[in-house]
């Protein structure tokens, strides 16, 4: 099929510099096929950049033997995990928080 479209893109490359047919008939469809294509692929990493959807069941995060925060360096706002679903960050002001683990001190 990609052979078969090749040849019909340099068939209409060649009827267009031969003066046959206007360039534009070949490069409109060449550049709506462009534009789709980078539309299906960022559609796409969109689809597969979802590790924020837990792999497995939920694990309690015991607060006794550490307090796992995130905060978000754009804004400020800082998130305080009670259960965690995954071992990614999640994402605030589109980029990934960071992860602060105090343990607390034995006396």
């Amino acid at each position: 099929m990609k052979r078969l479209i090749l040849v019909v893109v340099l068939a209409g490359f060649v009827a267009a510099f031969t003066g046959q047919i206007p360039i534009e008939w070949v490069l409109a469809p060449l550049l709506g096929l462009f534009i789709y294509a980078v539309g299906v692929a960022s559609l796409g990493s969109l689809r597969r950049g979802a590790s924020y959807i837990p792999d497995g069941p939920p694990e309690p995060v015991d607060p006794a033997e550490e307090r796992v925060s995130y905060y978000c360096t754009g804004c400020g706002a800082e998130l305080l995990l009670l259960v965690r679903g995954s071992a990614t960050a999640p994402r605030h002001c589109g980029e990934k928080m960071h992860e602060r683990i105090e343990t607390p001190r034995l006396n």
